[in-house]
């Protein structure tokens, strides 16, 4: 069948819009601020043999775990066996691919004439699932079985209504079932959502055609990657970062090396000179680590290029089993994103190499998340508050770094402060830019931030924070940021300063304070225009002495 292509590109926009609505209808009707506020969660589209079509929201690296997740419940409950007004779950990250066991993911499988014709899927955090601490991701976890409940592939909701054995498992497994089931439902809704509209899209233009396009829309992808790669020379590069431990052996930093060849219009990126899988929770499966590592190939080459299924074909993986970024069950996996972040930096620096005109400075590296349990929040229930900790990209050949955002998923904002305080019993005293934190260069990066955190009631506190001894790197000259900090009671003598990942006890009137670095350099800091360092240093970004060290401008010169 011959399909124009002005109809493929009026389908392929109204699959956009599908997933769009989806994603809308997922943070719309979420519980939690970490799904509702900080969006962390998406929504989208796979065609009937689990293949990513479409991710809408801000954490693309969600797309191969939509495949993963899907495969998962078709290895369960065969393709024969599947009747409309089905919703499945799954959370086990060995089992349904999803970055962390916090992280459920939501499958709806979508019908027209009886007909398989794909899946509506959502992955979304929630913000405790049980586990040795508020949160589920404990400093402590040594196994899979202590980041809380663990499901495989189960049946949510049939035509009749939903599965409640399986609430009811959820709810005695979770510190705050009400949100957790809450924020479930919006991913379940979304999912049958998403599969009535692709039915309707069916109806309209037909089953064949439909099916067709989302072949095109893949096919045209794996060109477009492959296309950019023939553009760059052959060659290899080798990059590598570390985190500064696992929370288990405080004195091993873990390291992610990566060698990446490119051949003709394939890439091979080989990741066995990484440490080996980490007793601690710093292990980040591989189906999340490939993703990160896919999105910064759009990152060194068109960025423009949707992300899909398609990206996969032209790319190789070596990832021996047993490694950091492979790790072996049961393994924990909950403090993945600082591990998937250097990921992303050392791909992208190693793909900057090959490709010098789409250099990147990395973003900053500290970051994670903090969750403080309390029993008793403002609304008078026990309450998680579970926040995203941001950091900032890094300069590039044309531009500084942008400032306070996530590199690997750009439009995930932090919670605001006015939520913050109106859901727990806590007092944001400060939310600042860090002066001093980027790392300079002709184009800095951008600028980390120190917020403070006056808590008003007796918690429990885990920050999982990354990078307090191994800053991000400059390139081409340019310098390191900061690195982080995580301190409590800064100004008091009882002052404590915590590595990256703890769990401590606090008390009502005690202070948390996180400064996040911000982004690499790029360039020579010397070449850098002396006007815009002195706005830099107007602004609060640099300090004068910065300014004079760093940069060799005296800013009352330029100024006078």
């Amino acid at each position: 069948m011959s399909i124009d292509p002005i109809t493929i590109e009026v389908v392929t926009s109204r699959i956009r819009e599908i997933a769009s609505t989806m994603e809308h209808a997922l943070y719309h009707s979420g519980y939690s601020p970490v799904l509702r506020e900080s969006k962390d969660g998406t929504a989208g589209l796979t065609d009937a043999d689990g293949r990513v079509v479409i991710v809408s929201g801000g954490l693309q690296y969600h797309s191969l775990p939509y495949q993963h997740a899907v495969r998962s419940v078709l290895a369960r409950y065969p393709k024969e066996t599947l009747v409309p007004g089905e919703s499945f779950i799954v959370n086990d990250p060995y089992l349904g691919g999803n970055p962390h066991a916090p992280d459920m993911v939501a499958i709806t499988p979508g019908f027209t004439a009886g007909v398989l014709i794909g899946f509506g899927v959502s992955v979304a955090h929630k913000a405790d699932i049980g586990g040795l601490v508020p949160g589920s991701s404990g400093a402590a976890s040594r196994e899979i079985y202590h980041d809380g409940l663990l499901l495989p592939p189960v049946r949510y909701q049939t035509a009749a209504g939903i599965e409640e054995s399986i609430e009811a498992i959820i709810s005695r497994n979770s510190r705050i079932p009400d949100v957790v089931l809450g924020d479930l439902r919006a991913q379940v809704g979304c999912t049958r959502l998403g599969v009535e509209r692709l039915a309707a899209l069916c109806t309209e233009y037909g089953t064949e055609s439909i099916a067709q396009i989302m072949r095109e829309i893949l096919e045209r992808t794996a060109m477009r990657v492959a296309a950019e790669l023939r553009a760059i020379p052959d060659g290899c590069a080798e990059m590598e970062g570390f985190l500064d431990h696992d929370g288990a052996d405080l004195g091993t930093p873990i390291r992610i090396h990566v060698r990446a060849e490119k051949k003709g219009d394939r890439l091979i990126l080989d990741f066995s000179k990484s440490s080996p899988q980490a007793r601690g929770p710093v292990n980040c499966n591989k189906t999340t680590a490939q993703a990160v590592a896919l999105l910064a190939l759009l990152a060194a080459t068109d960025p423009s290029i949707p992300v899909n299924s398609g990206i996969t074909q032209p790319v190789e993986f070596i990832m021996p089993d047993g490694i950091v970024v492979n790790p072996q069950h049961p393994a924990t996996v909950n403090h993945y994103f600082p591990t998937s972040h250097l990921t992303y930096n050392v791909v992208l620096a190693a793909l900057g190499e090959l490709n010098p005109a789409r250099a990147v400075a990395p973003s900053g590296l500290g970051n994670g998340a903090i969750a403080i349990g309390y029993a008793r929040a403002r609304g008078g229930k026990p309450a998680v508050q579970y926040e995203l900790m941001c950091t900032a990209l890094g300069g590039t050949s044309d531009h500084d770094g942008s400032s306070i955002v996530q590199a690997m998923n750009h439009i995930t904002p932090g919670a605001p402060v006015e939520i913050v305080e109106t859901e727990y019993p806590v007092r944001v005293r400060r939310y600042d830019i860090w002066t001093d934190s980027a790392g300079p260069g002709q184009h800095r990066g951008g600028v980390g931030y120190v917020r403070e955190y006056e808590v008003l009631e007796d918690c429990t506190m885990t920050a999982r924070t990354s990078n307090h001894h191994f800053p991000a790197w400059g390139i081409r000259g340019g310098g390191a940021p900061a690195t982080s900090r995580t301190t409590v009671n800064p100004d008091r003598d009882d002052r404590i300063e915590l590595g990256p990942i703890e769990t401590r006890l606090l008390r009502a009137g005690d202070v948390l304070r996180l400064e996040q670095s911000g982004g690499g350099g790029f360039g020579d800091p010397h070449a850098r225009d002396p006007l815009a360092v002195a706005d830099d240093v107007r602004n609060g970004y640099v300090s004068a002495a910065a300014a004079r060290a760093a940069y060799g401008v005296d800013v009352d010169a330029v100024t006078a």
